[in-house]
């Protein structure tokens, strides 16, 4: 199984060490190229000497504001961001359920696969896969609609992977829950999705149910059990 699976609390205890140690080195460079002591590093910050010690150190203990200020009073700036490396599993992010009320309903002639790898070596994961003879429908389930822009393109990042070693056309679906909540969320988004996802969620459902090629990328509402 996964590490990330497996363990994610080692593995995020493990990168927080990294790069506390990571930050210390860079910081301590930064201090000297700017003729800086620390002692004066961290009068700049508002921070006590022993603070910038530790930072230096690479203590995992300091607050991201300290750091923030440190970095700033030797002229750079931190940043942080997220990268995508592993996908959730659809169980402990509530998403089966949707998945199994698509599967229940796929026509045999499309071929289901959970969580499929969009590549060797590539640790994301398509939540739901349908192949086919001529195409593959590639669903990524949005259990909550929170950036749809965002999400939506994350969904195309990883159809573009997974084409990239699929001779079939790929077709991306996102599943959203038939609610009135997402409904609400997808609303003002509606010139977005007809661009984007042309195909509706009746012309998809029935390409599902009949095994037949949907043409295009789709929109999927779902009514499934939303239970984690």
């Amino acid at each position: 199984m996964d590490q990330f699976r497996q363990r994610p609390a080692g593995i995020g205890r493990a990168r927080s060490r990294y790069l506390a140690t990571a930050f210390g080195r860079e910081l301590r460079v930064a201090r000297m190229t700017a003729g800086l002591t620390q002692r004066k590093l961290a009068g700049l910050a508002g921070l006590s000497q022993q603070e910038a010690s530790k930072a230096e150190k690479g203590a995992t203990d300091l607050s991201l504001e300290a750091r923030c200020r440190l970095a700033a009073a030797a002229g750079h700036e931190l940043s942080l961001r997220l990268y995508p490396i592993a996908t959730v599993r659809l169980r402990d992010s509530g998403q089966l359920g949707i998945a199994q009320a698509i599967v229940a309903v796929a026509h045999p002639a499309w071929r289901a696969a959970l969580e499929v790898p969009v590549a060797d070596g590539d640790r994301r994961a398509a939540d739901l896969v349908l192949a086919g003879g001529k195409e593959i429908i590639h669903i990524e389930i949005e259990r909550a609609l929170v950036d749809f822009q965002a999400q939506l393109r994350s969904a195309q990042l990883k159809r573009e992977t997974l084409a990239a070693h699929e001779g079939r056309p790929i077709r991306l679906v996102l599943a959203v829950p038939d609610t009135r909540a997402s409904r609400a969320r997808v609303a003002p988004f509606a010139d977005l999705i007809a661009r984007t996802l042309p195909a509706g969620s009746a012309a998809t459902w029935r390409a599902i149910r009949d095994g037949q090629p949907l043409g295009g990328d789709g929109i999927l509402f779902v009514r499934a059990p939303t239970r984690g």
